[in-house]
Formats: C-alpha cells, sequence, structure tokens
C-alpha cells in the first residue's frame, strides 16, 4: 500500500449539554478528498538485468517492476542498501529500478535530497512507483520547495502508463486545482480508470464526488454503490461513509443496523471516526441495544487514539454522568485536552455554549487554565473577559 497521500477529513461533534438529554451528533459525511492509494499489483514484467543485492534487500513490496519480493520499509536497511544499490547503478546506469530502490535506500537514511534526486532519474528511466514517489515529494514539498506542477508531469508519466495510485493522484490534482484549472471532469474520469484496475481509494473518492455532486450530478445511490465495493475490500473510509448513507437512508434503504455493523466495520480497521459514531449509537440505540457505558468505551478508544471528538465525548460523559459516575474534574480535564488540540466543537462550546455545562464543571475548567498559567481571576463558573481569553489563547485562536 502506497501510504504518501492523506486523507483530509474534518468532523464535528455537537453534544446536547442538557443533563440526561440523548446527545445527538452531526452524522454529515466528511469531506475527504483524497484518501490513501490501496496498490492493486499488476504482473511483474520480464526482465532482462539479474536479480541483483540491490532487488533482494531494497525493492519496494509495492513496485510493479521489482523482481524479487521486496522489503517493507521499516524493515529496510538503508546504509547497506545504498551500499548495493550505488553498485547496481553503476552496473546498470540505464535500469530504473536500481536508481528507485537506490532513492528508497536514501529516504529511509533521511536523505531527502538525494532520495528525490534518484526517484527523479528512476522516473525518467521509466520506474512507474519513482515517478509516484518523486510526483509527491513535489506535491508536498519533500526534499524541495513545492511545486504541483513538476508533480503533475511526474504523476502523468505513471499515470499515461496505467498506474493507478498516479491516475487516482493526477485526479486529485485536477479536482483541487493544484499546479492545473479545476477540471472536475477530467478527475472522475481518472479517478474511473485507477477504480477499474481496483483501487479503493479511487471508488472511495468517486464516492464522495457522487454524494456531493462535484462534477457530476449528484446520486446518493452510485455514491452508495461506490463507497460498498472499496467496503467489501476492506476500506474503513468507505464503510463509515456507506454506514452514514444507510443512517440517512441517502441512496440505501434507511437502515440503522446495518448502519452499526458498517461503522464497526471501519472501526475494527482503525477508523476513529467511526469508533465515535459507534458511541453515539450505543449512547442513543440507534441500530444496536441501548448501552451508555459501552458508548463510553467507545469514546474512550478513540480518545486514546488521540481522536478529539473523542475526546469531548468523554467530557460530556462525565459532566452528565452518561454511562460513567458524574465527575465534573474528568469532564473538565478531557474539555481541555480537546481544546488544547484544536477541537473546533469544544471551542464553540466553551465560547458559545458555557452556561450549558454545570457550575462544578465550568469551575473545573478555569481551575485547570489556572494551572497552566493562563488565568488568574476568580474561580466561580463565570465567563469572565479573563476566561474567554484563556480559552482562545489554549484554543489557538489567540495570542
Amino acid at each position: 500500500m502506497r501510504t504518501a497521500s492523506a486523507v483530509f477529513v474534518f468532523l464535528m461533534i455537537g453534544l446536547v449539554l442538557q443533563p440526561q438529554q440523548v446527545v445527538a451528533l452531526n452524522l454529515t459525511p466528511p469531506h475527504g478528498k483524497h484518501v490513501p492509494p490501496l496498490w492493486a499489483e499488476p504482473a511483474k514484467p520480464a526482465s532482462s538485468e539479474p536479480v541483483t543485492d540491490c532487488d533482494r534487500i531494497a525493492a519496494s513490496p509495492e513496485d510493479s517492476q521489482k523482481t524479487a519480493d521486496g522489503v517493507p520499509f521499516d524493515s529496510l536497511d538503508g546504509a547497506q542498501a545504498i551500499s548495493k544499490c550505488e553498485d547496481a547503478v553503476a552496473r546498470f546506469p540505464t535500469v530504473g529500478r536500481f536508481y528507485y530502490q537506490l532513492g528508497r535506500s536514501q529516504e529511509k537514511m533521511g536523505d531527502d535530497l538525494a532520495s528525490l534526486k534518484s526517484y527523479r532519474r528512476a522516473a525518467e528511466l521509466g520506474s512507474l512507483i519513482a515517478a509516484f514517489s518523486a510526483g509527491v515529494r513535489e506535491r508536498d514539498g519533500i526534499g524541495t520547495p513545492r511545486d504541483d506542477t513538476e508533480a503533475n508531469r511526474l504523476f502523468k508519466l505513471c499515470a499515461d502508463r496505467g498506474d493507478a495510485d498516479c491516475l487516482n493522484s493526477l485526479a486529485f490534482q485536477y479536482q483541487t486545482g493544484r499546479g492545473a484549472p479545476v477540471d472536475t471532469a477530467q478527475a472522475v474520469q481518472l479517478y474511473r480508470q485507477a477504480a477499474a484496475q481496483g483501487l479503493v481509494a479511487a471508488n472511495v473518492n468517486l464516492g464522495f464526488l457522487y454524494r456531493d455532486g462535484e462534477g457530476v450530478p449528484q446520486d446518493y445511490a452510485e455514491a452508495a454503490r461506490q463507497f460498498e465495493v472499496a467496503a467489501d475490500k476492506g476500506d474503513p473510509v468507505a464503510a463509515r461513509n456507506l454506514a452514514l448513507l444507510y443512517q440517512q437512508g441517502q441512496g440505501v434503504p434507511k437502515d440503522e443496523a446495518r448502519a452499526a455493523a458498517l461503522l464497526q466495520q471501519a472501526a475494527d480497521h482503525g477508523d476513529d471516526d467511526a469508533l465515535v459514531k459507534l458511541a453515539v449509537a450505543y449512547l442513543d440505540g440507534s441500530g444496536v441495544p441501548k448501552d451508555e457505558a459501552k458508548s463510553v468505551t467507545y469514546y474512550q478508544q478513540a480518545a486514546d487514539r488521540g481522536n478529539t471528538d473523542g475526546m469531548a465525548g468523554l467530557a460530556f460523559a462525565y459532566a452528565n454522568g452518561r454511562g460513567v459516575q458524574r465527575d465534573s474534574r474528568a469532564a473538565a480535564q478531557w474539555m481541555v485536552r480537546a481544546l488544547a488540540a484544536g477541537n473546533d466543537y469544544t471551542f464553540d462550546q466553551l465560547t458559545n455554549h458555557w452556561g450549558g455545562w454545570n457550575s462544578d464543571t465550568r469551575m473545573a475548567i478555569q481551575s485547570i487554565l489556572a494551572d497552566r498559567g493562563l488565568y488568574g481571576g476568580k474561580i466561580n463558573g463565570d465567563l469572565n473577559r479573563e476566561t474567554l481569553r484563556a480559552i482562545r489563547v489554549l484554543g489557538g485562536r489567540q495570542n
């Protein structure tokens, strides 16, 4: 799996703060635009060059043009591989895979400038994965100033030869207008080509486009179909977004039990946002038996993974005694932790809905802000000017 691209997902949860009132989170699907591509490996091509030590110790398992099984990046011995691959490059200076494997070894040793140079050379010699790797670095400014135009040139080198990851990445560039004018129709065409090769990331991206009506007529049924193709192959983002369609009855019959099962599938594959949504499902009994204690368990799992919505969910649970014993100090601690991590929901609650939290929680928040040196006023639970300033500073909204 090539993992150089990122999912851009922005979730907010709107927690209702009146005691004993069922929480309602905003279940609008995230507007992700590009997800990590999953490499569908074609048959290995014939090669006239011998398999070398460079191949044996530095080939990537994800390289469709490799001649050896490949070594995962975490297991790569960068120093040894550089030595062997420099020898291979000297012996076979027109073979792209050796330059790619040299660049991979240099990347492992932290030499971004050298690795990009090797990837570029490998790309010009026909290495598809090198063109992708160099394109990602040009796009993201790794080892070089960011250059989307050059990134697109490199992505096109391998996209024109049918590489699914490059098709997917070039589609994203057209979709977002990076290095080229926005051309969503072209993006859709490229995503379809990548999806036809089995790249589930492309199915997910098509699902977003059909769901939002971006570049294509809005079609929830087609969005659901695209998400389902990817979910059936284990993609957690697809499973979560398909669950949201089942929750809303958009493009599929409304089915909260099916939605909960898909959320569990996504959570089992590492999707933190699915954990938060499962917490909501168990809190209000949506598609699963109501179980507030289990809801807290899911919030805790998400929070333990660094998910700020999970932290905010725990704050709600402790403040209102939902699934756990009421604990204003714990509620405040999770609220402040979420705020410091940049959670938008928490910032909104503390600045616009301060009075919705009980007085003990409000005073505990002031106390924690004071312990951090951000607040020097009275611990009285009032949203005074100094409290508001401390909240804004901790939330990164004011110097």
